[in-house]
């Protein structure tokens, strides 16, 4: 909850395009997958990955949408003309379950086979396709300082510690590679670095 509540709060900051300008951190999806990636870790079943995934994700969209409500009767920067967005609401509480999922399927990393070298390349490579994006943005752009080194700060961190528990080491190279590339190119290019 107190993620969805810094998200909204952080549209007060403003923005600009400059290098120095600081987005909402739910702009991208380098914080979720980071965070999503650490709840996993942190869980201790299947069952709580889900649970856990699950109650972050929809805590945060719950109070993300629901401040916005609030304060559109007192900031006209929210106005929302009393209305709450309940079809975004909806969209990203469906998001919630499905990162749930997400979360107990990674969770079969723990078992010692190759499969678990798959499944460990997958946030390592979301964070290193979208750190691969914000740099392109930030070398044409000069934008998204701090979106990059986050990204990239996870991205290595995510790839150092995933290495050493992945049972194929070159499966899960290759996997993070091919991943990488295949979001880079169907999810990023397409959508972030449009000029």
């Amino acid at each position: 909850m107190g993620a969805g509540i810094l998200c909204r709060l952080t549209d007060f900051l403003p923005y600009e395009e400059s290098l120095w300008s600081l987005p909402s951190i739910a702009t991208l999806f380098g914080f979720w997958i980071a965070s999503v990636g650490i709840i996993t870790c942190l869980s201790s079943s299947n069952k709580g990955a889900f649970i856990n995934s699950f109650l972050y994700m929809s805590g945060m969209t719950l109070c993300f949408y629901g401040l916005k409500y609030i304060l559109g009767f007192y900031i006209s920067k929210f106005s929302n003309e009393g209305q709450f967005q309940t079809d975004l609401f909806i969209v990203y509480f469906v998001l919630s379950v499905i990162c749930g999922i997400g979360s107990f399927i990674l969770y079969f990393w723990n078992r010692h086979n190759v499969f678990n070298s798959f499944l460990y390349a997958l946030p390592t490579s979301g964070m290193l396709a979208e750190a691969a994006a914000c740099l392109v943005i930030l070398y044409n752009r000069h934008m998204l300082l701090a979106q990059t080194i986050f990204d990239i700060a996870f991205g290595l961190l995510f790839g150092a510690v995933f290495y050493k528990k992945a049972y194929s080491k070159i499966l899960y190279i290759g996997t993070v590679i091919i991943v990488a590339v295949l979001v880079f190119f169907l999810v990023y290019k397409p959508f972030l670095l449009v000029t």
